[in-house]
C-alpha cells in the first residue's frame, strides 16, 4: 500500500509539470509529418500505368533501335548542311558572255581619284569675300 501512495503522489508531481496544450501540439506536428510522410508515399508508389507483362527483350530490342537511329542521325550531315550540286549559273540565268579587251574611256568624262572616285573641281573665292567682319 505504501508503494501505490508513493506511487500516486510521484505521478501527481508529473501531471502538474505536464501541460495538456504542449501534448496537444505535439500531436498535431506528428499528425503533420505523418501527413507529409503518407504524401511522399503515394508519390514514390504512383503507378505510371505500366503494364506487368512487359517483355524486356522486346524494350531492349525497342531501345537499340532508338540509338542506331540516333548514331545515324549524328553521323549523317543534314540536307540543308550538304554542299549544293555544281550548276552551271551562266547557263540557268542565260547572260550574255563578258566582253573581253580594253574599253575606250570618252574624253568628256571626269577625271577621278586614286579609289576611282570622281574629283571635286576646286572653287575659287574672290579675294573680296575673304574678309571676316
Amino acid at each position: 500500500m505504501t508503494a501505490k501512495k508513493a506511487a500516486n503522489k510521484e505521478l501527481k508531481g508529473m501531471m502538474k509539470t505536464v501541460r495538456i496544450e504542449d501534448i496537444d501540439s505535439m500531436h498535431d506536428e506528428m499528425m503533420d509529418l505523418m501527413d507529409a510522410s503518407n504524401e511522399i508515399q503515394e508519390t514514390l508508389g504512383r503507378s505510371y500505368n505500366v503494364p506487368d507483362d512487359i517483355d524486356e527483350e522486346q524494350l531492349m530490342g525497342e531501345l537499340d533501335a532508338l540509338e542506331a537511329d540516333m548514331d545515324f542521325e549524328s553521323n549523317s550531315v543534314p540536307s540543308y548542311l550538304q554542299p549544293d550540286k555544281e550548276t552551271d549559273l551562266d547557263s540557268e540565268l542565260n547572260l550574255p558572255a563578258a566582253p573581253s579587251g580594253h574599253a575606250t574611256i570618252p574624253a568628256n568624262r571626269q577625271q577621278e581619284d586614286e579609289l576611282g572616285l570622281p574629283t571635286v573641281p576646286h572653287a575659287s573665292i574672290p579675294p573680296e569675300n575673304n574678309k571676316v567682319g
